[in-house]
């Protein structure tokens, strides 16, 4: 049975400990409270509110908690910037710990979290959890974020931790939260070393992100068909341009929703041809030992090889009405 509660963090007025009698207090003047110490202490209380429900774990009794690591790692978020966690809410699934606001998408992001950690579970095999931050703005969602960068994403995996991007995130479908959920936490289940080429690491996490949408290909590789079908009636050359070769960085950064989909038709490719145990095991050994010797070893597969196969199967699969 999952576990997702929402829990609000308070932040109540700090009470003086100690206080001086009735006697003693009417001989001085009481100090004036400046707005400024009135909203440090808030920030401590609502901090140490924050921390003790993070840090609440099963009894002693119990099972080793396996959302140890994470209630940390969002100990230690909240302890790096405390004024963004004011008010916030945290909530904690099978599988992740979600802290932000507002309460009840903080919730909802905790279910997804939930559905999205069995789907990575049953492709990739198990992980250590995840933490999932959502601030309240798009500004605080950089800062979360940086280096990484949040323009134009929903969310971002990023050192371990799930940032979401608040008004974007607002804008997806039910589909495209679940989906977008799932494709980070892919990302966070299969960090590692960068030996693992973009078009791999992006294609992977939204192969996974897609599975149990129900949604056609041409549906989700909207834009690149659309490039494909404008190349073939300028000069028949089906899709030469938009299917030049599995994309890289430069591709992520100039043409976004093209090269995303790109790379999921490849390892969507690999998966119906070979399996996909061995998409993962692709994965797998080129987190080991880099794409090349992972594609010969894994896919009996040069780089030009997988190329010339993915490009014919987007051809043929973007062409269908």
């Amino acid at each position: 049975m999952t576990a997702t509660s929402g829990v609000p963090v308070p932040v109540p007025v700090p009470v003086p400990v100690g206080a001086p009698s009735v006697r003693a207090e009417a001989g001085r003047r009481r100090p004036e409270v400046s707005p400024r110490e009135v909203l440090s202490r808030r920030r401590i209380a609502a901090v140490a509110a924050a921390l003790a429900a993070l840090l609440a774990g099963p009894a002693a009794a119990a099972p080793p908690d396996p959302l140890l690591a994470p209630r940390l790692d969002a100990r230690a978020a909240v302890r790096e910037r405390p004024g963004m966690w004011i008010g916030a809410s945290v909530a904690r699934g099978e599988r992740a710990v979600v802290v932000g606001s507002p309460r009840s998408l903080v919730a909802e992001i905790a279910a997804l979290a939930d559905r999205a950690g069995r789907t990575v579970t049953r492709v990739w095999g198990g992980y250590g959890g995840a933490v999932v931050l959502v601030p309240r703005t798009e500004e605080q969602a950089a800062v979360l974020a940086a280096p990484a960068k949040v323009d134009g994403l929903a969310a971002v995996a990023t050192g371990g931790r799930v940032i979401v991007q608040p008004a974007a995130f607002a804008r997806l479908s039910a589909t495209g939260r679940m989906v977008v959920v799932t494709h980070e936490l892919t990302h966070v289940a299969t960090a590692g070393p960068p030996t693992v080429p973009m078009w791999l690491m992006e294609g992977f996490a939204d192969y996974v992100g897609y599975l149990d949408s129900g949604l056609p290909v041409r549906t989700i590789a909207a834009e690149l068909a659309a490039d494909v079908a404008a190349d073939v009636a300028a000069d028949g050359a089906a899709g030469r341009a938009a299917l030049n070769g599995l994309p890289g960085p430069a591709d992520f950064a100039a043409r976004p929703a093209q090269a995303y989909e790109e790379a999921w038709l490849a390892c969507r490719y690999i998966a119906a041809r070979f399996g996909e145990r061995r998409l993962v095991a692709l994965y797998r050994a080129a987190l080991r030992e880099g794409i090349g010797p992972a594609l010969r070893e894994v896919l009996g597969l040069t780089a030009d090889g997988l190329t010339r196969e993915w490009r014919s199967y987007a051809r043929e699969r973007l062409a269908r009405p």
